[in-house]
């Protein structure tokens, strides 16, 4: 069980659950928000403080529904994958952000702007025929994960 004191900012609904959307109390600077999904608190305690956001820490929830991959919380960055399957279009449902950049032998060239690691499961889950291209520490991410995975079926 896991203890945290946070500033509860919104509620929202994604992937079929509900979630709980605030940011950590002990540190004022942090614009990035943690996610809970209500249906796992066993408790609150409520204290009753107030506490004033930053302007920066305003939840705009269209923003995080089209940026967010599964509702896991992490950085915000533009992404680029080439994407070489049989849908292109089911790609960018899933990522409302996406744009196609360039088109050439069957590979489709992707840029979005995501929020949150969830994209990362999201992409593994397209298997081969996704391949990161930028930005560097995204793709080093990918290489880790994968090598990761690789070394589970030795």
């Amino acid at each position: 069980m896991v203890k945290r004191k946070i500033k509860p900012v919104s509620i929202m609904f994604s992937e079929y659950y509900f979630y709980l959307i605030g940011y950590r109390y002990e540190t004022d600077v942090s614009n990035t928000p943690i996610y809970f999904r209500v249906d796992r608190i066993v408790d609150i305690i409520v204290h009753r403080e107030k506490y004033v956001l930053l302007k920066e820490q305003n939840i705009d929830e269209g923003m995080l529904r089209r940026k967010s991959q599964f509702m896991w919380p992490g950085p915000t960055r533009k992404i680029r994958f080439e994407f070489s399957g049989p849908s292109v279009q089911a790609i960018l449902d899933r990522i409302p952000t996406a744009k196609i950049i360039d088109k050439y032998a069957g590979k489709t060239i992707i840029e979005a702007e995501v929020f949150g690691s969830g994209i990362k499961m999201f992409l593994l889950s397209q298997g081969a025929w996704v391949k990161v291209l930028a930005p560097d520490e995204f793709v080093e991410e990918m290489k880790l994960e994968i090598k990761k995975m690789h070394e589970m079926y030795k």
